[in-house]
């Protein structure tokens, strides 16, 4: 079965396609920003926005445009170590302030739940923005959104409007590294994407070094507003040069014909694209008004809005619950609740009947590729939450680690993720495929996460162990999942099912985290009272159950600590075993995937490069010879 049979492609709205001419004026005015692909893929229409990067990567071709894409390397580069510095700081300071404010164990759990579903709710506006209008633009939302919400968590005065500025500040966070993936899709050829990807990440190999450091010395009293703040000044110098380089590049390709050369191939073929270039650079521009409703339109804005909405009010119940009176049987969570499922049902409505442009198309249901990758993903990253929301405050309790080497211990996961990140980078180039390597990376995260349910008190080596083999095997599997699902669509859909992945990702993150809170908050005060000592009152429990800093000027060996540390054991050992259970969901589904070639191709569905050029994949490469590529190709199709 061919690539193009296992991806059915339709559009919702094929009785509506419109009928090209050569006429410019009638094509501007009729579909502002979408043009045909032609009949090989369907009705899928392309994209202003996508065609830009056709054009850029046509500019960047050869040794004349070299330089060019080396100064897009290293603007995304720069704007990807600062993210990288500031995720490995800010993410240490968040105990900090939940203590500060008297709401850690409570305040933690909302904190991750609304950062990581909010900000991940966006990246398909922000993709369908990129799609729309270009990647440049998108960086430049980042960039605002950074900046305004770093300045309200510096100036936060209570726990609600902390929350709010992270939220800002993350989907800034979310911008840069979406945009980053898309042009990594958009600019680099399959077999160097894995690599593209892996590379991003290894920032964090240098910062996690020196950001201990900012951490131990900002992380303290009220100085973690500091820690904050600081990136106010940092991020417009380092994005400021990234958003230059994107839009100069876009100048150059359209005063060049790039743009316009591309779209009228898409429509017409090589032998009309000249003339109708010209007349579409000449045509007017259709009214405002008919530009705002088709852009409110293309960006399923009704559609994202119920999805956002929906999984925020259906999961922040959960972290609410522990201080909501009467708990779960709240009226307010109850409402909440209720609300959240209905907006979730009227999405899904809107999706199938309603939507001219879908955020959720048919033709992606029928992708088993990436079907399968929404699945690894998504209980990939519950399972990892229900480890991660309280891993760190646990580690905190059960060793006698001190700030700095806390911290450090918080980026064991990551420097496990981002060296083996670069690892199955070079792999996925040398092999061509991807699927195997997949498979192992599960399976060793597998063990990492076995060897957590046996850690015992002060057990640093354990608790070293379990993380990075848990991020090495994440890295092998994180970076296949990219690479599936980018290679199962054409360049148009390419945005959306990174966005896609990472929205279904991040509310993986969202459901673990909401299943760890409502466990963490219905069981620890209990278990700090029954293994504490009686010597300690009740209000003392509370305060520990909100402060874990309180715990910690208790030594280990003391009554005290010791009772703390059999409490958080045996509340987060639930939390462990659980996670441990549903990881073998992931590894079962790997074995679904589709084994792509990984070439010169943008994508595996209609074989064209990063210019939108036909490129044809090696016929020696189309059935295996050797016994070790018999073995790469295992359950290709």
């Amino acid at each position: 079965m061919s690539a193009m049979q296992q991806v059915p492609l339709d559009h919702h709205n094929d009785d509506k396609k419109s009928t090209h001419t050569s006429n410019g004026n009638s094509d501007a005015q009729h579909d502002l920003h979408y043009q045909d692909l032609g009949s090989e893929v369907g009705s899928i229409k392309q994209t202003v926005g996508v065609s830009k990067m056709e054009a850029v990567a046509r500019v960047t071709q050869g040794k004349a445009g070299r330089k060019y894409l080396i100064g897009i390397a290293l603007a995304v580069y720069a704007c990807n170590w600062v993210y990288s510095m500031e995720g490995s700081t800010t993410y240490s300071y968040a105990i900090w302030a939940t203590s500060d404010f008297g709401e850690h164990s409570g305040g933690l759990a909302a904190l991750n739940i609304a950062t990581g579903i909010i900000s991940s709710v966006c990246t398909p506006f922000l993709a369908r923005f990129a799609d729309v209008f270009g990647r440049g633009q998108v960086y430049a939302v980042g960039l605002a959104c950074y900046v305004v919400g770093f300045v309200i968590i510096a100036a936060s005065p209570n726990l609600s409007a902390y929350i709010i500025g992270n939220v800002l500040q993350s989907i800034g966070g979310a911008t840069v590294s979406l945009m980053n993936a898309i042009l990594c899709a958009d600019l680099l050829p399959l077999k160097w994407r894995g690599m593209g990807l892996g590379l991003l990440s290894t920032p964090y190999l240098a910062t996690v070094w020196y950001t201990s450091s900012i951490a131990e010395a900002l992380g303290t009293d009220k100085n973690w507003r500091w820690g904050y703040g600081m990136y106010c000044i940092i991020m417009p110098v380092i994005m400021g040069p990234a958003i230059w380089v994107i839009l100069s590049l876009e100048r150059k390709a359209r005063k060049q014909g790039y743009i316009e050369e591309i779209q009228a191939n898409a429509q017409v073929g090589d032998e009309k694209a000249a003339q109708m270039a010209s007349e579409k650079m000449n045509a007017p521009k259709a009214p405002i008004k008919t530009r705002a409703v088709q852009i409110f339109h293309e960006m399923d804005t009704v559609g994202l809005l119920l999805l956002a909405f929906g999984w925020s009010l259906l999961l922040l119940p959960f972290s609410l619950a522990g201080g909501a009176d009467h708990g779960y049987a709240n009226r307010s969570l109850i409402a909440m609740f209720v609300v959240g499922a209905v907006c979730l049902m009227m999405y899904a409505g809107w999706e199938i009947f309603y939507a001219k442009y879908p955020t959720a198309p048919k033709r992606l249901f029928k992708n088993r590729t990436f079907i399968m990758g929404i699945i690894i993903n998504w209980i990939y990253m519950v399972a990892g939450y229900m480890n991660l929301t309280y891993v760190y405050s646990y580690t905190y309790i059960i060793t006698d680690f001190n700030d700095r080497t806390q911290n450090y211990y918080n980026n064991v996961l990551t420097m496990g993720l981002c060296s083996f990140g670069v690892v199955a980078g070079l792999v996925y180039r040398y092999t061509h495929r991807y699927k195997i390597w997949q498979i192992a990376g599960l399976a060793v995260k597998i063990i990492g996460m076995g060897v957590f349910c046996n850690v015992g008190t002060n057990q640093k080596g354990r608790l070293i162990v379990a993380q990075f083999l848990v991020g090495a095997g994440g890295a092998m599997s994180v970076v296949a999942s990219q690479i599936a699902v980018q290679a199962s669509v054409p360049h148009q859909d390419v945005a959306l099912v990174i966005s896609l992945l990472g929205l279904w990702t991040a509310i993986g993150a969202g459901v673990g985290s909401a299943v760890s809170a409502a466990h963490w908050q219905a069981n620890l005060p209990e278990a700090l009272r029954r293994y504490v000592p009686t010597t300690i009152d009740d209000a003392t429990i509370t305060l520990w159950y909100g402060n874990i800093i309180a715990i910690k000027e208790y030594a280990i060996g003391t009554p005290e600590r010791d009772g703390a540390i059999r409490a958080y054991q045996e509340v987060i050992g639930v939390l462990f075993k659980g996670a441990l259970g549903i990881s073998f969901v992931p590894l079962i589904a790997a074995c679904f995937q589709t084994n792509y070639y990984l070439g010169d191709q943008q994508n595996s569905i209609t074989n064209t490069d990063t210019a939108g050029r036909k490129v044809d994949i090696p016929a020696e490469e189309e059935k295996p010879k050797t016994t070790f590529q018999k073995i790469l190709r295992l359950w290709d199709r």
